[in-house]
């Protein structure tokens, strides 16, 4: 054995979405629940709930939507898109009147899919208001109304769609948009539904609920209630969520989960990969895991002085994506993913992975020019993080190959005296200050090989190389610029051996010392 060295369950899962201004960032508690926790060391028997708050990602009410105290003004008088006296049209309508966007979007989401499923086809239906009353029902109300509504489904200023591709490959859209001016509800189908197709939409109709009354009331997206869905029937969803400028995206099939935020601090984009469940660790060794990337996540912040409640919000939602669907009595979703582990795995061999479904993940911070004097000194954050697992081999032999990947490109300007933003101005006395640039890179291989399925080899190859670059500005004029660069390789090689004198409990020996030693190796420093 040679070595070398140079230098060295959830299943409910929510999303907290703000509709007003910015509160400050972590783990709600659920009604009538007690305040949550991603803790690895947990070991309450009790059903946790991960939420992810986006009340801080700098989202304000829409100002054309609102009056001063936050509420819709009701319509005097309405106009309804299609005549019709169907229960559904109806309360749209008294939705419609009522003084909150969370009391005009109750009931609809469920109540479009039910609409849809009696008539059997497509549907839409809208409500205009903010008429006089003695407006009545002439002609120039219906020209208006038609021109608001066409204003209302091009530029809503809240939304809720959701896309389903069905296992028949037929597809459904559903659509509720609300502004100002009133309600519009779309649903339209690609063909007509079998029964088990019509069945499993039922179930998706509550789910589809739960997200909105959690979005719209609650301030919470519920994730798992769209994630439990038939699989059987139901191949793929997508979720489109907008408040104002801020968005959410969902997407979920039965290999991937894709999320993406935006908002005015940044933009958050996380894909999940379940090409390859069978080597996924258990639920203490994901939980970790998940640790360990979170503080990789925190070093990178304070490394690149990011915005604080964009890095917690990329935190909370790396950790949610990692858990949908992960524990062993989760959702049919969870064991019906395709792929399993190679024949030639070695159970032994699982603590040298990192435990957690292939990933990538990036967060990116909007640029700012905050130096009226330097206009090409940008303030800027971006972080992606990846793991690529592949397999090779068949029968009883093989390898298993684990890569890690990071990226870390920033700049910031900073006071000369402490970590505080400098108030910059054309003013030469505002212009004594730090500016900073960091250029990171760092990587990790480990490759797992297998010999009558059993562990026989292993090697990990890491390297990272850190730039920190500082430029000194004394009222207007640099006065130095250092540079901090840091590189370093490391590799190890280790072998089982498997010669005519070697026992197997020497074998045996061995493969614990090698698991022993690369244990937790594999992560980024």
């Amino acid at each position: 054995m040679t070595t070398t060295l140079s230098g060295l369950s959830a299943t409910t899962t929510q999303v907290n979405v703000a509709v007003g201004a910015s509160q400050a960032l972590g783990l709600d508690k659920p009604a009538g629940g007690t305040a949550l926790s991603l803790d690895a060391t947990n070991t309450s028997t009790a059903t946790p709930s991960y939420q992810l708050n986006l009340r801080a990602a700098r989202t304000v009410l829409v100002s054309q939507t609102y009056d001063e105290t936050g509420f819709v003004p009701a319509p005097a008088t309405q106009w309804l898109e299609n005549k019709s006296d169907d229960a559904f049209s109806y309360m749209l309508e008294q939705n419609a009147r009522l003084p909150t966007v969370a009391g005009r979007f109750n009931g609809l989401a469920s109540g479009l899919i039910e609409r849809f499923q009696t008539t059997h086809g497509d549907f839409k239906q809208a409500v205009i208001g903010n008429y006089p009353a003695q407006a009545g029902a002439s002609q120039n109300v219906a020209d208006l109304s038609q021109a608001r509504l066409n204003n209302l489904r091009e530029h809503a200023d809240q939304s809720l769609g959701l896309s389903v591709t069905l296992a028949s490959g037929r597809s459904i859209d559903f659509s509720i948009k609300s502004n100002v001016d009133g309600l519009s509800v779309e649903a339209s189908s690609s063909a007509e539904l079998t029964e088990s197709e019509s069945r499993a939409l039922e179930k998706l109709a509550a789910g589809l609920e739960k997200t909105a009354n959690s979005y719209f009331v609650d301030q919470r997206i519920n994730l798992d209630a769209l994630a439990s869905f038939d699989t059987f029937a139901i191949s793929s969803l997508k979720l489109d969520i907008k408040v104002g400028e801020q968005e959410l995206n969902f997407n979920i099939d039965q290999s991937h989960h894709q999320l993406n935020i935006k908002s005015a601090s940044g933009q958050i984009d996380i894909d999940v990969s379940h090409d390859n469940p069978g080597l996924r660790g258990n639920t203490a060794q994901r939980n970790k895991a998940i640790l360990l990337f979170l503080g990789q996540i925190d070093n990178a912040g304070n490394r690149g002085s990011a915005d604080k409640e964009l890095i917690s919000l990329y935190k909370d939602a790396f950790s949610i994506m990692q858990k949908i669907n992960t524990e062993e009595d989760s959702s049919d979703l969870s064991t019906q993913l395709p792929g399993r582990a190679p024949s030639f795995w070695d159970d032994a061999a699982q603590p040298l992975l990192t435990g957690l479904a292939d990933f990538s993940a990036k967060i990116s911070g909007v640029v700012s020019t905050p130096n009226p004097a330097h206009l090409q000194e940008s303030d800027y954050f971006n972080y992606q993080v990846s793991q690529k697992t592949t397999q090779q081999g068949h029968a009883a032999n093989g390898n298993i190959s684990q890569i890690l990947d990071s990226r870390l490109s920033a700049a910031f300007h900073q006071e000369l005296k402490s970590d505080v933003k400098p108030v910059l101005t054309n003013d030469k006395n505002s212009q004594s200050y730090r500016y900073s640039t960091v250029e990171d890179h760092a990587s990790s291989k480990l490759v797992l090989g297998f010999d009558k399925n059993q562990l026989h080899s292993a090697s990990l190859e890491k390297s990272s190389d850190r730039l920190l670059s500082v430029s000194r500005f004394e009222f207007g004029r640099l006065v130095s610029t250092q540079t901090h660069p840091d590189k370093q390789d490391s590799k190890i090689n280790l072998q089982v051996n498997t010669g005519p004198h070697a026992s197997a409990s020497e074998q045996a020996l061995q493969r614990l010392r090698m698991v022993d030693s690369l244990r937790n190796q594999i992560f980024l420093d």
